[in-house]
């Protein structure tokens, strides 16, 4: 019975995860459009050791006989807790791209000057 209550966890998880994302993203937006790269790989890099964290919280409290299903549990886990990582990568990259383009094209007007 637990396995089917764990596994009902995994839409919460998603609405749950959903809009903290959605707002971070904006957050992951304006510093990755700062001069420095460090203030954009912030929140990449806490995502990472947000999601290390409980899927070993996950792993930690898996209690009962060993079967293939509950070593799929901490994987789900570390994959759906990974989604805002990735999110978070791609808005920074391609901020980033931007920001480099932008940057030459204004280092190239400056030197036509």
């Amino acid at each position: 019975m637990s396995t089917v209550r764990i596994f009902m966890l995994v839409p919460i998880l998603c609405l749950y995860l959903a809009f903290p994302t959605a707002l971070l993203a904006v957050l992951e937006y304006f510093l990755a459009k700062l001069e420095n790269l460090w203030p954009g790989r912030v929140l990449p890099i806490l995502s990472v050791v947000n999601s290390l964290c409980w899927t070993l919280v996950v792993l930690l409290n898996l209690v009962g006989p060993a079967s293939p299903v509950l070593f799929l549990i901490p994987l789900a886990v570390l994959v759906i807790f990974n989604i805002p990582t990735l999110i978070f990568l791609l808005v920074y990259k391609n901020t980033r791209r931007r920001f480099t383009e932008r940057r030459a094209m204004d280092r190239k007007d400056i030197q036509d000057l």
